[in-house]
């Protein structure tokens, strides 16, 4: 494979530790971190130790995100980017499902002697944190409007609070009686008509 002179743009903690742009003649994408660790002092102890620290690596050719497999492709020009993501986001449901198992060993435990009453409606409860937080690790919720700005959905205080849109998928609200609070609107209108 022919070298490449690369541009590898380092993001976040990476950028202001060993600088955010450095330029590598490399000949494939997995050639990038091991060129960066043989020029930058204190660069590749960091990549090693970055686990402990609770972060792991995304890396990006252009401004797709590749993953291991991809790591041999041959460079043709592209930018690399080194992107360091927290481990453990984007895991929702995770503590819940914990959460859920440690009330159903508290209820296995409560069963016994006077406890037995209480003990079985403990573990329901416990399973179904399990359940809840097991369906929420596995359906991700769209980004849906609560990641877009336009200017069709800016923050109005037109209806109640400042938040009057909801994403899809997130529990709405019942009422009875009349409303003080604000809260998530999910149909309104303003009509106008004509006064003669």
């Amino acid at each position: 494979m022919q070298e490449v002179m690369t541009r590898i743009e380092l993001s976040g903690m990476l950028g202001k530790k060993f600088g955010k742009t450095h330029h590598r003649l490399i000949s494939c994408i997995h050639e990038a971190g091991i060129a960066l660790a043989k020029t930058i002092p204190g660069f590749e102890k960091f990549m090693i130790t970055s686990k402990e620290r609770g972060l792991t690596y995304a890396v990006f050719k252009d401004e797709k995100n590749i993953g291991l497999d991809d790591l041999g492709f041959p460079i043709t020009g592209e930018v690399i980017r080194i992107v360091p993501v927290v481990i453990g986001s984007k895991k929702a449901g995770f503590l819940q499902t914990i959460l859920g198992a440690v009330i159903v060993a508290v209820g296995a435990i409560a069963t016994f002697g006077f406890g037995q009453a209480w003990g079985v409606n403990v573990m329901m409860g416990g399973g179904a944190m399990i359940l809840g937080g097991v369906v929420q690790m596995l359906s991700p919720q769209p980004a849906g409007l609560a990641r877009k700005e336009s200017a069709d959905n800016k923050a109005s205080y037109a209806f109640g609070g400042v938040t009057n849109t909801a994403s899809q998928g997130y529990p709405v609200p019942l009422l009875y009686g009349k409303r003080r609070i604000g809260g998530a609107i999910i149909s309104a209108g303003i009509y106008v008509e004509d006064q003669q």
